[in-house]
């Protein structure tokens, strides 16, 4: 392992191949670089800053349209990231003043994403899972797959796992594809969709009855793509998975005690602590209201939630949620968030519900529920929300968990956790950079329900 330093990162591959297949490895010309991971980007992303001293903008030439091969390792925990990614900018040009370099920017998303970028979908999906119709949008637009592969082999419904698998992506076998599966066969049509948005218009209609937050999302990490829910992120992620961040002010910075350099936070801004009243009345966190307009049987079907009566959501926990934990009290709640004030939605109904005659609807979408769930616990998720940033750690992804402690928010070295604040976070976004001084920083946006603390030693 490279020695221990904190603030350290290297770049030492950097090998970039036009299309004619004649490649330079510029390792050495590069001063800074910035990736960007988040749970909302369907790709990661990243630049590199290059003085260019050897005349390679022109003489290769660069056009914004090679493949780089990155090889990034960080000197904390001595993590090695290695990326196949596509360039597809070339901006921020400025030659130095003496002459004889140029400073510019090189923009880059990964190369399976970028493959998927060039694609459109028009086609028609029938009788399939959303999960089903995801990995086949995949293994034909994105990258082919392997062959699937239970996380829990001994029960392939187990809680924990939700039946989640992994598929190996062919042509980067060291990362994968995760994807938990969804609730009923259905038809549908992707109507002239890049790949990216097909997979986000699937996931805004993909159900699972085990995970209620409705939250399935399609994200890419350095590491490896997602399309799961929430509550496989928390559930799965063991005591021995977890980061163990703190942030103190007047903790030591003492070179002897390298856990404390690795997992300090250094600084911190509570973004929302859940204390915005009018925001969770016009949300609709609390009471909603989604009216169902059925043309065919002339029916007009009101479907009402509340908050109090019908959150069957987990929390950081991975336990069902305690209203104990909410930011309001149990008395506030039932006066202020009422039927009279919930959030409206119509919805004309185009598939069957029990009770319903078979016809040529489509299999009941649960779109009543996946819009008030969804809501509803997208409101709570952020309620609580942290940006933290800190040296190194390279190794932090999104839709990983993290047991933050927060102490001393007024600059004190408090003797306890802050018990509102401290507790287990969803890593939302994630941006490592390193500036020209070779020192690596990382950008955190941690999120939390409401004001749940988690089991530390779980």
């Amino acid at each position: 392992m490279a020695e221990f330093n904190p603030g350290s990162a290297d770049i030492s591959k950097a090998l970039v191949t036009n299309a004619s297949g004649k490649s330079k490895d510029i390792a050495s010309i590069i001063v800074s670089f910035e990736l960007e991971q988040s749970l909302d980007l369907m790709s990661y992303s990243g630049k590199l800053k290059i003085l260019d001293g050897i005349g390679f903008m022109e003489t290769f030439p660069l056009r914004g349209e090679e493949q780089i091969d990155l090889k990034i390792s960080s000197m904390d925990l001595g993590t090695e990231k290695n990326l196949k990614a596509q360039v597809f900018r070339i901006d921020s040009i400025v030659p130095s003043e003496s002459g004889g370099q140029v400073l510019y920017t090189m923009h880059f998303i990964s190369k399976i994403s970028y493959n998927a970028f060039k694609r459109k979908i028009t086609k028609s999906y029938s009788k399939k899972s959303m999960d089903q119709i995801a990995k086949i949008i995949f293994d034909t637009y994105f990258s082919k797959l392997g062959e699937k592969d239970y996380l829990d082999k001994n029960d392939r419904t187990k809680t924990l796992s939700y039946a989640a698998y992994r598929m190996p992506i062919i042509d980067e076998p060291d990362r994968s594809f995760y994807i938990q599966p969804t609730a009923n066969l259905t038809d549908i049509i992707i109507p002239d969709y890049m790949p990216t948005e097909a997979m986000q218009f699937i996931q805004n209609l993909s159900f699972q009855p085990e995970t209620p937050s409705a939250s399935f999302k399609f994200f890419e990490t350095l590491d490896n793509f997602y399309y799961v829910t929430d509550e496989y992120l928390i559930k799965s992620a063991r005591r021995k998975d977890l980061v163990d961040l703190f942030y103190s002010p007047a903790s030591s910075i003492d070179p002897r005690k390298p856990n404390d350099q690795v997992n300090r936070i250094e600084k911190l801004e509570v973004a929302s602590k859940g204390l915005n009243t009018a925001s969770d009345i016009i949300s609709g966190g609390y009471t909603s209201k989604v009216t169902e307009i059925d043309l065919i049987r002339k029916k007009i079907v009101p479907n009402n939630f509340n908050y109090d009566k019908n959150a069957g959501f987990i929390d950081m926990s991975g336990n069902s949620v305690d209203l104990q934990d909410d930011p309001h009290s149990e008395v506030f709640r039932k006066e202020t968030f009422t039927e009279e004030n919930a959030r409206n939605f119509f919805v004309f109904k185009n598939y069957n519900q029990n009770g319903d005659i078979p016809g040529s609807l489509h299999v009941d979408r649960f779109i009543p529920t996946i819009v008030s769930n969804k809501l509803s616990y997208q409101h709570h998720l952020n309620q609580t929300t942290v940006a933290a940033s800190m040296k190194g750690r390279l190794d932090i992804a999104p839709g990983m968990v993290v047991n933050l402690s927060i102490k001393g928010l007024d600059g004190l070295d408090a003797p306890e956790s802050n018990k509102t604040l401290s507790g287990k976070y969803l890593v939302h976004t994630v941006r490592h950079s390193r500036d020209d001084s070779g020192t690596l920083g990382c950008a955190l946006k941690l999120i939390k329900y409401g004001w749940s603390k988690g089991i530390a030693n779980e």
